[in-house]
């Protein structure tokens, strides 16, 4: 158990080191898949299923064929790493070659070389975000210690996936009211243009620059800074 201490807790010591707004969000996790892989070696693919949508899908993987196992849990609605995203439990298959619970997904996973797997869930104070599933080519990969080991990583990368999510949203709200500042100002200059030239109120001015929008079939902010550009350029 110390080799896999010590290789669990070099991966949480990365995870908490990990700034989220040094890479994207799908490159957040890849991160944590890779790190998931130093965690728990004998693992050897990772993948997380999220919710994207209003369906749960496979949006990361360390390997095609994780993809290609999990369409049957999704296909079916049924399997560990769905299960997990559902209740909030761990799910451990220890030989997909026995017959059992979920059998079409045993069946996938075997055909594609993986003979066990656990799937845990993503969990953050509001609520489930995914789940982590760690397959293996090798029969009864997963004990008790592993399952420690996996939920401690799984409680970790939940939060940092969680505050990448955060951060991306909250940076994609700010651009979006950035370029909304920008559209209005351009829209209030390419206004103040029309009074000008045209000799009246601000009412009228903005009747014209939308008249002039859907003749042209143009977004009104696009003709609004077209207008003010082609200002700046008589102007100078």
């Amino acid at each position: 158990m110390s080799e896999r201490r010590a290789s669990f807790e070099a991966a949480v010591a990365a995870l908490t080191r990990y700034f989220v707004g040094n890479q994207t969000l799908g490159e957040s996790l890849h991160q944590v898949a890779e790190l998931c892989i130093e965690a728990l070696p004998q693992v050897d693919h990772v993948g997380i299923t999220l919710l994207v949508e209003g369906k749960l899908k496979t949006s990361v993987f360390t390997h095609p064929e994780v993809r290609e196992i999990d369409q049957a849990q999704y296909r079916t609605g049924e399997g560990p790493c769905v299960q997990a995203y559902h209740s909030g439990a761990t799910f451990i298959i220890d030989s997909t070659r026995e017959p059992g619970r979920w059998q079409e997904f045993r069946d996938s996973a075997a055909r594609h070389g993986v003979l066990s797997t656990m799937s845990l869930p993503l969990i953050t104070h509001g609520g489930p975000i995914g789940a982590l599933n760690m397959y293996s080519e090798s029969e009864r990969a997963f004990s008790a210690d592993d399952r420690e080991v996996g939920e401690l990583f799984t409680t970790q990368a939940a939060f940092l996936l969680a505050n990448a999510q955060a951060y991306w949203d909250a940076r994609t709200l700010s651009e979006n009211l950035e370029q909304a500042m920008l559209s209005r100002a351009s829209i209030e200059q390419a206004k103040g243009i029309i009074m000008n030239s045209v000799g009246c109120g601000p009412d009228e001015a903005i009747q014209i620059l939308i008249r002039q929008s859907q003749d042209q079939n143009v977004k009104l902010r696009e003709l609004a800074a077209e207008l003010v550009r082609n200002a700046d350029r008589r102007a100078r």
